[in-house]
């Protein structure tokens, strides 16, 4: 074990006996399952993460039992609704991407939600890479390369996207932008089927989560140009950033948090806040989310609520730069 797992255990030793005295205190008003909103299917990237908390969660919580309910539709939008509807008692609570909690309020005219006041951040849980990708058929090995390639192929410069009106959206708008050229964005029910017709050369260029393309770069099947973030992933070193290529306004990375309904306890906000700490401290669950392109990003309620605002104001201003309207 190295310095630094010996660090994340010590971590994880010093939080166990306050959540275990806070939690037996008797804060928590509501005793039975804690219902977990997913907005997105079995099997999704927010899925997996969800489910690779709440499995340690429950025992961290001196065995409180945690269900996940997934509520797939309209980019978790559907799932963000029951949230707001939910009693502010501890019984429900959801893992929500960054896209639920600020472009659809941004891009959606009645998104029947209001992530800042009907709302309680909770924890945060870790942050990820939009990543823009190749078809192995174009024979495109760089940003530089595509740049020359949309020049010299305008009516072709399509870009697969996981949905209207989503940060790889707009981060489209930006590259093209940056090249002087209009690129057309192709939306899709889902970065999955996105991916598939990158993979089989139906269009040509591919904007997602590098979670959903990292594997098919690593098989050589896509290539990745490039990710958002101020560094690159420690996952895929040899893979440079937007930022370092001189592309503006795409170093901002989206974010996974846990939200509850509006009017939550201070009390099981704190105890919640711990338990997700000790959990992000181990090293198994560290490897799992770091495995699929996730930085774990330990945040509390109040931090998490200042990405909301912070990433409203960024995207909120790319959005209007891109003529997009509310739909």
């Amino acid at each position: 074990m190295n310095r630094r797992h010996l660090g994340q255990a010590f971590a994880a030793t010093l939080l166990a006996p306050l959540l275990q005295s806070s939690w037996a205190a008797g804060a928590k008003t509501y005793s039975g399952p804690i219902r977990v909103l997913v907005g997105f299917p079995p099997g999704g990237a927010t899925d997996v993460v969800a489910r690779a908390i709440i499995d340690k969660l429950g025992k961290a919580m001196n065995g409180q039992v945690f269900i996940v309910d997934n509520k797939p539709g309209a980019g978790g939008q559907i799932a963000a609704q029951l949230l707001k509807a939910a009693p502010a008692d501890g019984s429900t609570i959801m893992l929500s991407i960054d896209h639920t909690q600020v472009i659809i309020p941004l891009t959606v005219a009645a998104a029947g939600y209001n992530p800042v006041s009907d709302f309680t951040a909770l924890a945060g849980v870790a942050s990820y890479y939009n990543a823009l990708a190749v078809s192995s058929s174009t024979g495109i090995k760089s940003m530089a390369e595509l740049g020359t390639w949309v020049k010299a192929n305008p009516t072709k410069a399509n870009y697969g996207v996981p949905a209207p009106g989503s940060v790889p959206q707009f981060i489209g708008h930006i590259v093209g932008k940056t090249f002087g050229v209009t690129m057309n964005s192709v939306p899709y029910k889902g970065g999955a089927p996105m991916v598939q017709d990158l993979l089989a050369g139906q269009v040509p260029i591919g904007i997602a989560s590098m979670t959903e393309l990292i594997e098919h770069h690593r098989a050589g099947k896509v290539r990745i140009l490039a990710t958002s973030g101020q560094q690159r992933n420690q996952t895929a070193p040899e893979i440079p950033t937007f930022k370092e290529l001189g592309f503006v306004g795409i170093d901002k990375n989206p974010w996974l948090a846990f939200f509850g309904p509006k009017g939550m306890s201070t009390e099981f906000v704190d105890q919640f806040d711990v338990a997700v700490k000790s959990v992000l401290a181990q090293h198994d669950v560290q490897e799992r989310l770091a495995k699929m392109g996730n930085e774990v990003t330990p945040a509390r309620g109040r931090e998490v609520q200042q990405w909301v605002v912070d990433a409203n104001l960024h995207w909120g201003q790319v959005i209007r730069d891109a003529g997009f309207k509310p739909q």
